[in-house]
Order: structure tokens, then sequence, then C-alpha cells
């Protein structure tokens, strides 16, 4: 009997060294920079903690000072062994959670073991750092409260600051969860009144320290995100899939709902025992499904919606962990049926991602060097060589001992002219509106905005802040342009107040090619010129209802409030915002439909001239766009205008600069 335990000890044990090797395999201690709309904000975020910047003040962005635990890409003033440090503590996580499943089990463990790698590999057990440590925060309150453990609420204290600042968004909710549960571990005693209070403190004391630390000033932190996540949801929301598509995978995400509901059912006379425990435990895991759902369907896309789904079995885990005995059949069974699903949706998504061919489908498995490879010459028996190369603990390994910061600008992606490089010299510069990797990788002094890409800036309050810092004494000595459309929006009917700003604060001095995009440099005045506001009317009108536009040789700067209806913020919370629009009518007969967002609407745009090239937006800044194509009305509707309510209010207001 002694002997069999043993070895039945042993299996368990080989198989958590096994996963930790295949842990190490797939994942590395540091990444390099690289070079799209993603890299550029996390190359944004290493120089901002480089340079001391201030959080919620001079950076103002979802993610926060430890952002780059997100995504993987170091500071120069950061040892790698803070990564690492992460990535142990992420596993070692994993274990306990696989080591209680394993007890919880008994003899049918090896199903836990299959299952843990299904959900494991190939692309990470959650794909979003912040969302995994938010998942081991929930393990750990749910452990405390069903073992009156103390030991694992500081646990989840620890988490929760992590969380605080890598991503303030989510650790907004995550403090307001710990309050409540602090509240309801009291109530139903399953802790003393002193734990509770320490727990509490202790959270408080570690924000406090940290900020200090981590140059976050939290008041202004937490208003920031506050407007970025009030404003997010309007800017952001697209639908990146056709609709075949997306009911496909609804259809999968309904199915899973269905089957935790009828676990629910058959379970459901256990869940209000023992002090309402499993009520708790439901709450946190709606509250973790409604928040993963909101993060996948906001830009409604393949991997979006992939990441969702690498959250369900991890989530039905928990019902398995936690719920009675009694039900722990049922609550396996249950478990397997999710994961089964999801792996059902996942390869389904996966042949979306691989445009519908077997191919495609299998091409989405190799990392992407060797699958771009393949695509282009084959498969041949040295790609799986190098898939293996690739893929085990000696790379982790080989990068821990290699890691130089200085290598992420070996192989340079992007080279500025040396004409530009010259004239910028060690001044300061930005970048609008987002390929902050040209500033990375030239290795200039970079002094931005505080909302640091324009897309980000959505809403009138956002816009403001980046208008301010432009005409402010720490403004940027320099500031490449360029005009360039996202989502469907009008490519000038952002940053309002910046452009404003530029006409005051700075001159258009040059020109300049970078990867065959023009930009334009700005270079700060010696004098900001002066701006007046002329009122020139205000209106009231409805959607799909002409508004002719006021004629001046001026610029034109247009605000208006368009409120969504009950029914429009209802669709707004659970799924998307009803989308809004405006038709453009140019002096010459031309339409252009572009997609407005109502918290940028609300602090204005200009209006009356057409700016949507780069040869448009220099005669705007250099003749306050005189000779711009004049736009004579505009329109907005809406497909689903119920969305919105009846009547809305609109301003005019004439620009002039002086000299």
């Amino acid at each position: 009997m002694q002997s069999e335990t043993a070895g039945f000890f042993n299996r368990q044990t080989l198989f958590i060294v096994f996963f930790g090797l295949i842990y190490f395999s797939l994942s590395l201690p540091a990444g390099y920079a690289g070079f799209n709309i993603d890299a550029s904000w996390h190359e944004s975020l290493v120089m901002a903690i480089d340079k001391g910047f201030v959080f919620g003040h001079d950076f103002i962005f979802n993610y926060g000072p430890l952002g780059y635990l997100n995504t993987g890409l170091l500071p120069k003033s950061v040892p790698i062994w803070v990564l690492v440090s992460a990535e142990v503590f992420t596993l070692l996580n994993y274990l306990i959670i696989i080591k209680f499943c394993f007890q919880k089990a008994g003899k049918n463990w090896w199903i836990v073991a299959v299952s843990s790698l299904l959900i494991f590999m190939p692309w990470g057990f959650i794909s979003d750092t912040s969302f995994t440590f938010f998942y081991f925060y929930l393990f750990w309150l749910l452990y405390a409260l069903r073992t009156r453990n103390s030991a694992a609420l500081l646990l989840a204290v620890l988490i929760s600051v992590l969380i605080f600042y890598i991503k303030v968004n989510l650790s907004i909710i995550v403090y307001g969860l710990f309050g409540a549960s602090l509240v309801y571990f009291g109530l139903i005693k399953a802790f003393t009144l002193r734990t509770l209070i320490v727990c509490w403190v202790a959270q408080i004391l570690l924000t406090y320290a940290l900020s200090f630390i981590l140059h976050v000033d939290i008041p202004a932190y937490l208003e920031v995100s506050l407007k970025i996540i009030d404003a997010y949801q309007d800017a952001m929301a697209a639908m990146l899939l056709t609709t075949k598509e997306l009911l496909s995978l609804l259809f999968f995400e309904a199915l899973i709902v269905v089957v935790v509901l009828a676990f629910v059912f058959k379970s459901f006379r256990s869940i209000f025992q023992k002090n309402f425990e499993g009520v708790y435990l439901y709450l946190l895991i709606a509250l973790a499904w409604f928040l993963g759902f909101k993060q996948a369907h906001t830009a409604v896309g393949a991997y979006n919606i992939f990441g969702f789904f690498l959250l369900m079995p991890p989530l039905a885990a928990l019902i398995y962990l936690f719920t009675e005995n009694s039900y722990k059949i049922w609550a396996g069974r249950m478990f397997v049926a999710v994961l089964c699903l999801q792996l059902l949706a996942t390869q389904l998504i996966r042949f979306y991602i691989g445009e519908k061919t077997l191919k495609g489908y299998l091409l989405t498995y190799p990392p992407t060097s060797i699958s771009q490879k393949i695509s282009e010459k084959g498969f041949s028996g040295k790609d799986l060589v190098e898939i293996l190369e690739q893929k085990n603990p000696i790379n982790y390994l080989k990068r821990l001992v290699s890691y130089e910061y200085e290598d992420n600008f070996k192989n340079s992606p992007v080279r500025l002219p040396s004409n530009l490089m010259a004239k910028v010299g060690n001044a300061s510069i930005d970048i609008v509106p987002h390929q902050i990797s040209h500033i990375y990788f030239n290795q200039l002094n970079y002094n931005p905005r505080p909302i640091i890409q324009s897309y980000q800036a959505n809403s009138d309050w956002l816009m403001k802040k980046n208008g301010e810092k432009y005409l402010s004494k720490t403004a940027p000595e320099f500031v490449l342009f360029r005009t360039e459309a996202f989502r469907e929006q009008n490519p000038f009917w952002v940053e309002t107040d910046l452009s404003e700003a530029l006409l005051r604060n700075y001159a258009l001095t040059d020109t300049t090619v970078i990867q065959q995009d023009t930009f334009y440099l700005f270079q700060k005045n010696k004098v900001l010129k002066g701006l007046i506001y002329s009122d020139l009317s205000s209106i009231k009108f409805k959607l799909n209802e002409d508004i002719s536009l006021p004629k001046s040789p001026n610029p034109i700067r247009f605000s208006a409030k368009i409120n969504y209806s009950t029914k429009g913020k209802l669709a707004r919370l659970f799924f998307q915002p009803p989308y809004l629009y405006c038709l453009v009518t140019y002096e010459n007969g031309r339409q252009e439909n572009f997609r407005v967002i109502d918290k940028i609407l609300r602090g204005g745009v200009f209006i009356n001239q057409k700016v949507t090239t780069q040869a448009e937006a220099c005669n705007f800044f250099l003749n306050k766009g005189v000779d711009n194509q004049r736009v004579t009305k505009i329109r907005f509707w809406a497909k689903y205008t119920s969305g919105f309510e009846e009547g809305f209010e609109g301003t005019f207001k004439e620009l002039k600069i002086s000299n």
C-alpha cells in the first residue's frame, strides 16, 4: 500500500517537473522590441520608466509602471531577474492550482494532468498577464474562504497590488472586489476583525509605498484610468469578423454558458449552504467571465476572442475546486465539457486566422518566422528541428544569460533620415499619431503628450490633456506629425486640442519620408500665438437631418452632445455601443462617411475644411486651411437609430490665431 502511494506521488511529481519544463519551453525571460502599433506603446512605456515620468501626469495609458510584466519588453533600468521572478511566481501559482486539482481528482488525477497541458499549450494559460494574475487573485480569495487561511488573504493582497501597477483599469475592479470580500468575510466570521483590518491596511500601505518607487501619483492615476475606461468602449469598438464567423463563435460561447448553468441547476441546493459560499463563488466566476467577454468583444477579432476562450476552462476549474465534494463528479464532467468546447472553438478560430484553408490552419501552430518560411518554401524536416530548437527550456536559459538591453537596437527596423537626425539632435521630440517605434529605435529624446497614442485620446477630457502639454513649458521641441485614419474615423477629427496647440505654439518647418510614409516636422515657436474663439451659432438637430455649415475663411470648431438612449447604453454595457456616423458633403458635391466618437465630438472637431490627406493637413497648418476644400453640410446617422436619443445640441465656433 505504501509503495502504491509512493508511486502515485512520484508520477504526480514527475508531471509537475514536466509541466515546468513545458512552461519554460514556451516562454522567454525577456523579449526584444518589435515594430507595430502595439509594439510602439510597449516601447513608450519603457522609455517613460527610464525617464522617470510620473504615471497619471506625464504618462496616461491603460498600463502602469509594471506593464512590462505583460509586454516582456524590459526598461533599461530594470534587471532581467524582475521578469524571471514574475515568471517563477506565475509558474508556482499554476502548480499549486494543479496540485489541488490532483488532490480533488484522486485516482483520476491523470485527467487533470492532460487537461492542464491542453489548457496551457500552445499559447499559454491565459494570454494576458494581468488577467492571469486576476485569475490567481480569485483563486486565493476562494482558497482563503474555504480554508480560513489568512496567508492566502495576504497573497491576494500582494497580487492585487501587482495588478494595480500592471493594468490600472482592471485593478479598480480588483480593489473594489477585495473590499467587498473583506466585508463578506467579516459578516460570516470567516476571519477575525483584526485579520481583515491587517489585510486591508497592508494593501493600502503596500500600494502607497510602491507609488514612490514606481513614480505614480495615485489620485491622478485613478482619475485618468476612469476617464480612459469611460471613453474606451466608444472609440475602440470594432467588428473585425464577418457575421457568420461571429455567430459561429457566439454559438460556442453560449454552449459553454449553458453547460455551466446546467451544473448550477444540478448543484443548486449546495450553492446557498455554508454562509452562501456558493453564491460568492459564482459571483466571482460571473465577474471574471463578464470582464473577459468585454475585453474580447470590444474589438471583435479572432485573437481577442481566442483569449476569451482560453479563460473559460480555468474558470470552470475554479468551480470544480470549490464545489462541494458531493457534486465532484458532475463538476468534473462540467469542466471536461467546457474544455472540449474551448478546444473546438479555438480550432475554428485558427481556421479563420488561416484564411479558412487546411494549410493556413496548420501554419497557426509553429512560430511566426517558421510559418512564413513553410508558407513560402514548403515544409521540410529541418523546420521540425527548428521548432524543437526554439521551443525548449534551454532557450530560456540562453536568453537569461545573454540578454542585453542594447541588443534592441542591433537590427533596427527603421532608420530616420540623417538630415532629420542632425536637425533634431538631442532636443526633445514627440510623434503623432502612434508610431513611437520611430523614436525608440533611433534613441531620440522622447517627450510625449500624456495620452501617448492618438487613438487613445478619445474624449474631450483626454484631448484637452494632450493640447495642454503642447502649450506648456515642458512641450517637446519637435513633433513628427502624420495624418492617419483609425477605424473609419476622420483622421483630423481626433486630437483637436493638439492640432490647435500646433497652430499656436509650433511651426511646420520640414517634411521627411520614413519608410514610404510622409511626416511633417514641427518646431516649437519662441513666442506662443494668441487665440480668439467667436461663437457663430448654436443648433438643435436630429439624426438623418442635414446641417448647413456657417461660412468662414477661418477654421470652425463644431461640438455637440449626442447621447445614447437607454437601449444604446445597455448595448454599450453588454456588447458594443451603436456606431455613429457623419455624412460630409463638400462644396464640389463629393461626399464621405466617417465614424464619429460621441465623446470626441463633445470636445469639438474642425468641421468646415477637408483635412484627410497629408497635403491638406500641410495647407491647414501653413495657411489655416484657406485653400482646402470646404464642407457645406453634414448629416449624422446610425444604423441603429434607437440606440440614440432623439434630439441633440451643437455649437459652431470660429477660431482665429493672432501672431
